[in-house]
């Protein structure tokens, strides 16, 4: 179940960390305010809200991972699920170095999720 509560935690950093992007592409609105505040920064505000969900699941996924494997699990998956969204849905280019990079990030967590006790 802890790996579950992590996945959940990574998914729910990713989306956080590209709401946050969508919402500074289009800047923050601070001449509104009440709802019309809320409605022109929604995708701040439900980033935010994310981030906290986010650390719950954390939370529940550490009260049973070492620290050392699920830090690294968390990072190296939200990086790769914001890498996919950025190259797929907002069009950035990744040269080959890049992609080299990656697969080096992701080879990294294989051995230390692998070799652990």
């Amino acid at each position: 179940m802890s790996f579950f509560y992590l996945a959940i935690a990574f998914s729910l950093n990713a989306a956080a960390n590209v709401l946050l992007k969508l919402g500074a592409q289009k800047g923050l609105v601070t001449s509104s305010a009440g709802t019309a505040l809320v409605a022109a920064n929604w995708q701040f505000i439900l980033a935010f809200a994310l981030f906290a969900a986010n650390v719950i699941f954390y939370f529940l996924a550490l009260r049973a991972l070492p620290i050392s494997i699920a830090y690294p699990t968390m990072v190296v998956m939200s990086f790769i699920l914001i890498n996919a969204y950025a190259l797929t849905v907002l069009g950035e280019r990744i040269n080959a170095t890049q992609l080299v990079g990656y697969g080096l990030v992701v080879l990294g967590l294989v051995l230390i999720v692998s070799f652990v006790r």
